[in-house]
């Protein structure tokens, strides 16, 4: 039996019926779907809390939560990543400034979350209706699926909560081959 299967009307014809079924063929596509060597993109990268915090302050003069800047996020982007705002190809971070009085709109998201409290007191997230208080050192812990809002106390500011987000790996990743900015 011959491996050589190009051109033949019938396989041809099969995988015209995979295409209109939204199926792939994973025997043409084995080389990016399993790789034998890693290819990884994602490089080493520190970003300084004494960096990012003036920047978050900024942010937080510059764009009130009610113009756009909704929750005031500002994702870690990986630089061998392209720009996309992923620490990881698996991991999107970024840290949250809200001012005295600032409330992050409820949202809800698939993922589960993790936060990791850098600086701030008086602030309290509400998880599915559930009040609870946020201070420097905590570790909170959303499962997927679950209803979130932040909202400050009338004279603190909140510029230190480390949001980490597990990402499904099918979002894609740009190749290697992107414009990387210089960090």
């Amino acid at each position: 039996m011959s491996t050589d299967l190009s051109g033949d009307p019938e396989l041809d014809r099969l995988y015209s019926d995979f295409a209109a079924a939204h199926l792939n063929p994973l025997w043409t596509q084995l080389g990016d779907l399993m790789p034998t060597v890693p290819s990884p993109r994602a490089v080493p990268h520190v970003w300084r809390w004494s960096d990012l915090l003036p920047m978050a302050q900024r942010a937080g003069d510059l764009v009130p939560v009610g113009r756009g800047g909704e929750r005031r996020a500002i994702a870690l982007a990986n630089p061998g990543l392209g720009g996309v705002p992923y620490a990881t190809p698996t991991l999107w971070a970024a840290i949250q400034y809200l001012g005295p009085k600032e409330t992050a709109p409820e949202h809800r998201h698939a993922q589960n979350a993790f936060r990791f409290v850098v600086e701030g007191e008086g602030v309290w997230t509400v998880v599915n209706g559930d009040p609870v208080a946020m201070r420097r050192g905590d570790l909170l812990l959303t499962p997927g699926w679950r209803s979130t809002g932040t909202t400050t106390i009338p004279t603190d500011r909140w510029p230190g909560s480390m949001a980490w987000t597990s990402r499904s790996s099918t979002t894609p990743i740009p190749d290697s081959s992107s414009s990387v900015p210089t960090v």
